[in-house]
């Protein structure tokens, strides 16, 4: 069984450090960022989107907990806000660790998720995927997530 727990001050410190450094390289990966300069560019947008941490108003962060080993499987951050004329949410992140991957951890978060949003008056859920993640594409289409816009990119060469 996958439950969400609140997560810990002392835990906030390891998952932006993760974070940072998982966005830095899906920016670079995508050609969207230069390398010598993601790290430094992921950690200022965490900073910016989380000013006050775990304390940060109307953004949760929760720690995805594989109750049957009472460990840490993974982490889940997103908003309710209201946007558009209406409240909805954000996922900022999912992360569920290499070892219990293929497992439910990130649908179950998910569904968790949507019965926290329903309760608050959400009437929707977005968020963003990197092209180069077709495996959480298919675990939101799985979910009943479509695409609602695509962003497309072209390099060109001898260019940086």
């Amino acid at each position: 069984m996958t439950v969400l727990v609140p997560m810990s001050a002392a835990f906030y410190q390891d998952f932006a450090g993760q974070l940072a450094k998982d966005y830095a390289e899906e920016n670079v990966t995508a050609g969207l960022w230069q390398a010598e300069s993601a790290l430094e560019r992921a950690c200022s947008s965490t900073q910016s989107a989380l000013p006050q941490g775990i304390d940060t108003p109307d953004h949760y962060l929760f720690e995805i907990k594989a109750e049957e080993h009472g460990e840490t499987a993974g982490y889940l951050w997103f908003s309710n806000v209201e946007r558009y004329g209406m409240r909805s949410a954000f996922v900022y992140e999912l992360t569920v660790y290499p070892q219990f991957r293929r497992q439910g951890h990130a649908a179950a978060a998910f569904r968790l998720m949507e019965e926290r949003l329903r309760e608050q008056g959400c009437v929707a859920i977005e968020l963003n995927v990197f092209a180069s993640n077709p495996g959480a594409q298919a675990l939101y289409a799985s979910l009943g997530y479509v695409t609602t816009k695509m962003n497309m990119r072209k390099p060109i060469s001898g260019n940086t």
